[in-house]
């Protein structure tokens, strides 16, 4: 059994975090979007091999994860419908889940999606749009790849973020099944959920300087999800949460919204 918290009461949304991190990122960048609203339970997964999830010896692919995401969701919610917010790989999944349950699914909300084996579109380089150069000397030296590197945004609320919520998940990560899952990383039926049209309300938001997703897979996917609203964050990451907080949550709220007045019991 997959590790999972539940907050709040009405139409369940399934929440699924990228890879090396668990659900407490995802509790952490969402929750302010659902502080001012009522009527949603939000389901946050720990996937296999993340935060309390254990690893599983039968998971030999991403077809393996999707498998245990979808056993959980069929236990957890049985036949009612549902909505899904996926996260850079927990994005992946969710299209997986969108490509097997489109009749279930009432909206797909996809935070950095793309970047994966085989995109034929270019990945933009790093760059630091708002630096803070007196955070550099007080990091430790494990801390300072990720702040030299990864940031776009440099903060020290950033920074004390990652080292309170995404450190003490990457300790849990379990190396040896993301081995396996990243040998046979795309889903055994790539091609057909490559041709999935979805034509429920959707987001899908990347940032401009995002270099481990990018952002032209996301413009890509618009075509195939036919209600989707499409933001391209400046000055925003793989960690565009952290770093256009105010515009992130707005964006979702604005789904949320849209979503509610579609669902079909």
């Amino acid at each position: 059994m997959l590790h999972f918290k539940v907050l709040g009461e009405g139409r369940p949304v399934v929440i699924l975090h990228g890879v090396t991190l668990d659900h407490r990122h995802m509790v952490e960048i969402l929750e302010p979007v659902f502080k001012s609203l009522e009527g949603w339970q939000r389901i946050y997964l720990d996937l296999p091999g993340h935060g309390k999830s254990p690893p599983q010896d039968t998971i030999q692919s991403q077809d393996g994860i999707l498998d245990a995401v979808e056993e959980f969701i069929a236990d957890k919610i049985g036949a009612n419908p549902f909505a899904l917010i996926g996260l850079s790989r927990g994005s992946y999944i969710s299209r997986g889940i969108v490509h097997r349950q489109s009749n279930r699914v009432q909206g797909a909300a996809l935070i950095v999606p793309g970047g994966n084996p085989g995109s034929p579109n270019p990945l933009p380089k790093h760059e630091i749009l708002e630096p803070d150069p007196t955070i550099l000397p007080e990091l430790p030296e494990d801390e300072i790849w990720v702040f030299e590197n990864f940031a776009v945004v440099q903060s020290r609320d950033i920074m004390f973020k990652r080292r309170q919520i995404l450190k003490p998940a990457i300790q849990l990560h379990d190396k040896e099944q993301e081995a396996r899952v990243k040998e046979r990383f795309n889903f055994s039926f790539a091609d057909e959920e490559e041709d999935t049209i979805f034509e429920k309300p959707s987001l899908l938001v990347a940032g401009r300087q995002d270099w481990m997703s990018g952002y032209l897979d996301s413009v890509d996917l618009m075509h195939r999800y036919t209600r989707a609203t499409v933001a391209v964050l400046d000055a925003a990451g793989h960690g565009l949460a952290f770093e256009r907080p105010e515009v992130f949550t707005a964006l979702i709220a604005d789904w949320l919204q849209r979503v509610a007045v579609g669902w079909e019991d």
